[in-house]
């Protein structure tokens, strides 16, 4: 895959960001069956994800056992770099 640049928009936010701004056009239909799929639409949305504040569990997990907190941290990272490099 070729990669033409960087993208214009954070990931995952793309399409409800196009969304609004054709919300913001057009607003929805004053009909029954538009309002209830644009309340659908809403209600499904996924909802952003709060900072992690504290502990991460790796570290709370790792305190439980006696471990260092960065004990395996070495082994996820590595975890997550192969999921990306097959994606």
């Amino acid at each position: 895959m070729i990669a033409a640049g960087q993208p214009k928009q954070p990931a995952g936010r793309t399409r409800q960001a196009r969304h609004t701004e054709v919300l913001d056009r057009w607003p929805v239909l004053a009909e029954q069956w538009a309002r209830d799929l644009e309340q659908h639409r809403v209600a499904t949305q996924a909802p952003e994800r709060a900072p992690m504040q504290g502990i991460s569990p790796l570290a709370a997990i790792n305190r439980k056992l006696g471990l260092p907190d960065d004990h395996g941290a070495k082994a996820i990272g590595n975890v997550d770099q192969a999921a990306t490099a097959s994606a």
